[in-house]
């Protein structure tokens, strides 16, 4: 019986010992806030529109050797955009969505368009936006 109580007794002052330690000291349970990403912000060209150099904001816009462009679309259409030089293809942007990211690599001005809209041009590092092409549907279906 004196084995039976000297064992209790063992596990209450264990018990009491790791209650004691249970965190009454002064280390802080607040996450800290998570780091910012190093490198520039991106560059984010907004669509808000289907027909002419008014569909991009900011048109032109500006950026910096190394900085990526994104395109929002803020549209309800889905926009497909591209270079007019061919060198990147940026793929559908749904509404809602936001395009991969562009990176530049010069600070030559650069045209760009959507496939499925030819009359939204824009630039990247030019004076002014481009003008669109005409469009020859009377409708503007097309353009």
């Amino acid at each position: 019986m004196r084995s039976y109580l000297s064992g209790a007794g063992f596990a209450v002052l264990g018990a009491l010992a790791m209650w004691n330690c249970g965190g009454s000291g002064t280390a802080s349970t607040t996450p800290s806030a998570p780091s910012a990403p190093s490198g520039p912000a991106p560059v984010t060209v907004n669509i808000v529109a289907s027909i002419g150099n008014g569909a991009y904001r900011p048109n032109p816009v500006s950026a910096n050797s190394g900085d990526t462009v994104m395109f929002r679309n803020n549209d309800a259409s889905m926009h497909h955009i591209v270079l007019d030089d061919g060198s990147a293809d940026l793929g559908d942007v749904a509404p809602g969505a936001t395009s991969r990211g562009l990176t530049i690599r010069t600070l030559s001005a650069t045209n760009y368009h959507c496939t499925i809209h030819p009359s939204m041009v824009g630039a990247i590092n030019a004076q002014t936006a481009p003008e669109p092409k005409p469009c020859n549907d009377p409708y503007g279906y097309n353009c």
